[in-house]
């Protein structure tokens, strides 16, 4: 079990392969003539803003010995059947280690269903690492599991250093390189949003993080194909949100882009009182001139590479704002009161991002009848394999007793 810090053990960087944050391709390392070393040096830039791994850098791994506590949290609502059962399958799952996936929809409640596997891991002595690979669901998770918990939790992305002693860390994945051998209870919310995917680094990251007979609980809405084949029989389908309302099912609408630059959406965006509205683009400089062409609704935009994103997230989150034009950072995360969330394009986006999309209405206890229309330049398939996975995932909640 252990933290890697800086020491004489371990190389950085050696024959072609960064052993702090397992980089293997060539592209990554440069290599430079040091003067104080009198030879050439060679150092990776995969983790070049967490640490400099060279040639000339060692580590060393610093055993973290158990620490076993109580771990008790406050919860102050019972769960539902469906979350009492998603429970129990995670508690199983720490005792007996392996990987299990938890396919559940938006708003069912996953962080409360992972409460009493953490408990149970933490009175074990098992270190647990809870982790995404976007930093906005981190910090989420972050406030939430400081509401829940009376203990000590580090968390940590770019930017944030270890505050106590890596028992509880909640961290995006890649900060997850600075451990080895070292959690029982690993714990990824959202496993199929963006890099993690498509970059084998961090699952390999997530692999040598965690003890060898750890548990692996994977949680999300979309699970890809290929997750849900390789995981089939450790699944646990989750059709039902806490509130035990149905999902609200999108509708489609015709809007080319022609008729988007001439006003065409204006008819849909006068609001309510007390009322809000996301509006996804696909294209940032469509969601600018939009936001040009409806100004008299006087909308705010946010996006990833928006130098005002927190303070704007933190505006919309106080109401401050009724119409948000956005992009795909507000999909996943989001939660708000009295929302209703329009598709722009809706036939360029995979049915996982639209399944994400639309479930950020309704998500509060007191019912909102929200709407979820997707605006199209003609239906796709992803389009139709989006609803038909929201209407199935009703039918199956219906079937159980899980919605009213």
């Amino acid at each position: 079990m252990g933290l890697l810090i800086e020491g004489k053990e371990m190389q950085g960087v050696k024959d072609g392969r960064c052993h702090y944050c397992m980089n293997e391709e060539k592209e990554l390392f440069h290599q430079f003539y040091h003067h104080g070393f009198e030879k050439e040096v060679s150092y990776c830039r995969s983790c070049i803003r967490m640490t400099y791994s060279s040639t000339e850098t060692f580590y060393d791994l610093l055993e973290l010995p158990p620490v076993y506590e109580e771990a008790d949290y406050q919860l102050d609502f019972e769960l539902t059947d469906q979350q009492q059962y998603a429970s129990r399958a995670i508690v199983e799952t720490v005792i007996e280690g392996g990987r299990k996936l938890l396919h559940a929809v938006t708003g069912a409640g996953k962080t409360e269903m992972i409460l009493e596997g953490i408990k149970v891991a933490r009175q074990r002595g098992q270190n647990v690492a809870l982790v995404s690979p976007r930093v906005d669901v981190v910090k989420e998770l972050y406030l939430r599991m400081n509401e829940y918990f009376r203990t000590d939790i580090d968390v940590l992305y770019q930017g944030q250093t270890l505050q106590f002693n890596s028992t509880f860390v909640i961290s995006t994945v890649q900060q997850l390189v600075k451990y080895q051998n070292h959690f029982g209870l690993v714990i990824v919310d959202e496993v199929d949003a963006f890099p993690l995917p498509m970059d084998k680094r961090l699952r390999q990251t997530l692999e040598r993080a965690a003890t060898k007979d750890a548990a692996l609980v994977y949680l999300t809405a979309t699970p890809s194909k290929e997750l849900q084949r390789e995981m089939k029989e450790v699944t646990v389908v989750l059709p039902a949100r806490y509130h035990r309302r149905p999902l609200p099912v999108p509708s489609y609408k015709y809007l080319s882009k022609r008729q988007l630059m001439k006003g065409g959406l204006s008819p849909y965006l006068k609001r309510q009182p007390a009322t809000y509205l996301l509006v996804f683009f696909n294209n940032i400089s469509d969601m600018a001139q939009a936001a040009d062409v409806y100004r008299d609704f006087q909308p705010v935009t946010v996006y990833a590479a928006d130098a005002l994103r927190h303070e704007k997230v933190e505006a919309i989150r106080a109401g401050q704002h009724a119409i948000i034009f956005t992009t795909t950072i507000l999909e996943r995360g989001f939660t708000m009161a009295n929302l209703d969330v329009y598709v722009i394009g809706a036939e360029s986006y995979t049915a996982e991002c639209l399944v994400q999309m639309a479930g950020r209405v309704d998500r509060k206890f007191i019912p909102y009848e929200g709407t979820v229309r997707f605006f199209h330049d003609g239906v796709s398939r992803e389009m139709q394999a989006a609803v038909q996975e929201i209407r199935k995932m009703n039918i199956d909640a219906k079937k159980r007793g899980w919605i009213d």
